[in-house]
């Protein structure tokens, strides 16, 4: 990746993750599978059932629907679906839908960006090629970027259907960086980290307290994995002169 700016000296490439990394996601999940478990509590199921039930349904669509609220909200239409029938409860259209309907916030997420994300991504551009890559469905991932307000810091972009191995080398051919300087920032062991590290990358381990569970894994070799507390750690990481407030 080739950057004309007088301003900046390029040391290095990041590929830094999106969701739970820059800004909050997993949570407004989370608060709509507790409206969702109250609801099938409500109506008589049972909520310890669903939850498992719901992990099911949401790895099934994945395959078809991708990552991302439209998967997650048939997901919650399957579950109660299928908690109804072994309860021998009908699950006409419309129960159906007002399960699903406890997902629909999803669908109109508010942009709380994690401690000073933009700071740190405004430091790490003097020394670094910026490269967002974030998973799911194309719309909503850039309807997110628009609200978070962070989308001018970065050199490129990418919205992906899955982040493998594959991934990252087609993206690092595609903005020819060189693999020995070029970093794989994020709070996934299974999308960020694994996958990168397989794809010869160095890899930044950001934990999130809330990572969904689907993307919490071993991480394979964690001998080459650097794990820091937060985003603002890059900067000394990376021997930046700034300093988070």
């Amino acid at each position: 990746m080739t950057i004309h700016d007088e301003d900046r000296r390029i040391e290095r490439t990041l590929l830094i993750d999106a969701d739970d990394t820059l800004w909050e996601n997993n949570i407004f999940y989370l608060r709509c599978t507790a409206q969702f478990l109250d609801h099938i509590e409500a109506a008589g199921l049972d909520r310890d059932r669903a939850v498992e039930t719901l992990a099911a349904c949401e790895r099934e669509v994945i395959p078809t629907m991708g990552y991302g609220p439209r998967g997650y909200i048939q997901a919650l239409g399957m579950c109660y679906a299928r908690l109804a029938e072994e309860a021998g409860l009908p699950a006409d259209d419309e129960a159906v839908a007002a399960a699903r309907a406890c997902g629909e916030p999803i669908l109109d997420p508010p942009a709380i960006l994690l401690a000073e994300a933009e700071y740190v991504l405004r430091a790490l551009r003097r020394t670094s090629a910026l490269v967002l890559v974030t998973k799911g469905d194309e719309t909503h991932q850039q309807l997110k970027i628009r609200r978070s307000g962070l989308g001018y810091l970065f050199d490129a972009q990418f919205i992906v259907p899955e982040k493998d191995a594959n991934t990252y080398r087609r993206i690092v051919a595609e903005i020819d960086a060189d693999r020995e300087t070029t970093w794989m920032v994020g709070n996934s062991p299974r999308s960020d980290i694994n996958p990168a590290v397989e794809a010869g990358l160095g890899a930044i381990l950001i934990p999130h307290d809330h990572t969904w569970t689907a993307e919490v894994e071993r991480i394979d070799h964690p001998e080459v994995v650097i794990t820091l507390a937060s985003l603002c750690s890059l900067l000394e990481l990376f021997d930046i002169d700034a300093e988070c407030a």
